[in-house]
């Protein structure tokens, strides 16, 4: 017999000691409860299988937006865990008895996108993945709940009974929201007629913006915004659209928004030509010339497309002071027209971080572009219809796409 064998022998044999002596005690030692069947630690009922799995990337982070109410933004990647195909018909982010955002219809393909083909048809195949972005909104800081549960509901192209049926309704796991305030910081820039061109929380290209680096999914672009300057008469450039002078937003000073050394900085990459899309871009020129910059409690500020050269001779390790001059507005990197581009993130790597939201402290509300077709429909130096309803000062808010505002 092996050894293996014999220390199997010990063990049976001190087992049935073991047995033995609990026979053997005397009637002063009470048995044990015997349990109900009430107090079953387990039931089957309680597991239910699941032709999806679903993970979140990021815990969300509510901050009040200029809409007046509170935005938790985050994503949802979704797993077909069968083999065959599976249809999301809706997905539901609820809180107790509240149901914070419901997505069916024609809200899904708004929202989803295909791992890898980037598809707006709410269908996966087998073991395909896809992402659904998440905005759930509740009127006042009271309502804000501390986690937020998921109702999914997938058709499966055949039910495969007793295990599932066609349509199953997926509970995902608890997301719970994250409690941390959002960092408070001054204006990037100065003036008025300064438009958040791209930013959250449709289903953008700054919020579409996820990346695979280092073998993760990164959002660092989720809360980023595009600033344009608009003209006089609200369009985006006078003049020359390939010329970098017809665009008012070219060579404003960019400021600082809060005290903070800088920790990285780029200064010589060239101005693009408006109009065209650059091409040949590694993963670091994309921010064109940049500068991060740590403001504090693990949040770190990104500043990109300057022009460049440097013109303020600054330094990494320098020290910035709210308000500082850190560079001017340019179109550097992967830009089509000048713009800065301006968000908060969690780490010092612009790529391989979480976008992180924040509030800019006072400004004023000039107006709101109604549409993203409005948006869109712009970018040929048609101007912007603006909508005033909802104008005015506005202290401690997250700018949402297509506000207009005024930071003098």
């Amino acid at each position: 017999m092996s050894s293996r064998g014999r220390y199997r022998g010990v063990a049976l044999v001190a087992l049935a000691t073991a047995l033995t002596l609990t026979a053997c005690t005397t009637d002063s030692q009470p048995a044990p409860p015997t349990p109900s069947p009430t107090q079953a630690a387990y039931s089957a009922e309680q597991d239910a299988y699941s032709p999806i799995t679903v993970d979140v990337t990021n815990d969300p982070v509510p901050v009040k937006a200029t809409d007046g109410r509170i935005h938790m933004a985050y994503e949802l990647l979704i797993t077909n865990a069968t083999s065959g195909d599976v249809t999301i018909e809706s997905v539901d982010a609820v809180a107790g008895s509240s149901t914070l955002q419901s997505l069916s219809g024609d809200q899904l393909p708004a929202l989803f996108r295909t791992i890898g083909t980037g598809g707006s048809a709410p269908v996966l195949a087998g073991g395909q993945r896809g992402m659904v972005w998440m905005d759930a909104v509740v009127d006042t800081e009271a309502d804000v709940p501390l986690s937020i549960d998921h109702v999914i509901t997938v058709r499966a192209a055949e039910a495969h009974p007793p295990v599932f049926d066609t349509v199953t309704e997926v509970r995902a796991p608890r997301v719970p929201v994250d409690s941390t305030p959002a960092v408070r910081i001054g204006p990037p820039l100065s003036g008025p007629n300064w438009l958040d061109a791209n930013g959250c929380c449709e289903l953008t290209p700054h919020r579409a913006a996820v990346s695979p680096i280092n073998g993760a999914f990164n959002v660092p672009e989720r809360w980023a915004i595009d600033y344009v300057q608009l003209t006089d008469t609200n369009a985006l450039f006078n003049g020359d659209p390939a010329s970098l002078d017809s665009y008012p937003s070219y060579g404003r000073d960019i400021l600082a928004v809060a005290d903070g050394p800088i920790v990285a900085m780029t200064t010589d990459r060239p101005e693009q030509v408006p109009g065209t899309a650059p091409t040949g871009l590694t993963l670091d020129e994309y921010g064109g010339n940049y500068i991060v910059q740590d403001i504090g409690g693990g949040r770190f500020a990104f500043y990109a497309h300057l022009q460049p050269d440097n013109p303020q001779g600054l330094a990494i390790g320098q020290t910035l002071r709210r308000g500082d001059v850190i560079g001017l507005l340019g179109n550097t990197g992967n830009s089509d027209a000048p713009h800065l581009h301006f968000h908060v993130m969690s780490s010092p790597s612009p790529l391989a971080s979480n976008g992180l939201p924040f509030v800019i402290d006072g400004f004023t509300l000039q107006g709101e572009v109604p549409t993203a077709d409005d948006l869109d429909k712009a970018y040929d130096g048609t101007p912007y219809p603006i909508d005033t309803a909802h104008a005015g000062e506005r202290t401690d808010e997250a700018p949402l796409v297509r506000t207009l505002m005024s930071y003098e």
